[in-house]
């Protein structure tokens, strides 16, 4: 990792709504953030944005060669480590695993859509945003 910029991570839906709706807040953000810190995740993290990814579901949304795209552009940038820590806060057990992450990787900034993983800002020190609150706090235009 580089270790003169700040980390940040992105959990899985969040990542999949950067994938389901370019242009949006959501990906802009992620630019924004691509810019600005080093983008990190684990091995579990990334297994399940590969699976999720991959649902029949979301072809509705954007074909499957194009989420696979975009996959694989997130897959060549991001920085993959092995979390040193294990966690249990979250009332969701599933959503351990990004405050697992986080806090292996000394992230400052965790963006979430999920309320399991919300709720508990500030964790530590880790700051836990939505997408809004990323753009608010960087002060980013949106509608």
């Amino acid at each position: 990792m580089n270790s003169a910029r700040k980390t940040i991570v992105f959990d899985t839906s969040t990542l999949l709504g950067v994938i389901l709706k370019p242009k949006k807040l959501p990906y802009q953000v992620f630019f924004h953030a691509l810019e600005h810190y080093e983008l990190v995740a684990s091995p579990e993290t990334l297994a399940e944005l590969v699976e999720v990814v991959q649902r029949d579901k979301f072809d509705r949304f954007r074909a499957r060669e194009e989420r696979l795209q975009i996959l694989k552009f997130y897959l060549d940038l991001v920085t993959t480590i092995e979390p040193t820590l294990q966690v249990t806060d979250c009332r969701d057990p599933k959503d351990n695993k990004f405050l697992s992450l986080a806090l292996s990787a000394n992230a400052t900034l965790l963006v979430s859509s999920d309320d399991d993983l919300l709720v508990l800002h500030p964790y530590r020190k880790l700051s836990i945003f939505t997408v809004r609150q990323y753009a608010e706090h960087h002060q980013l235009a949106f509608d």
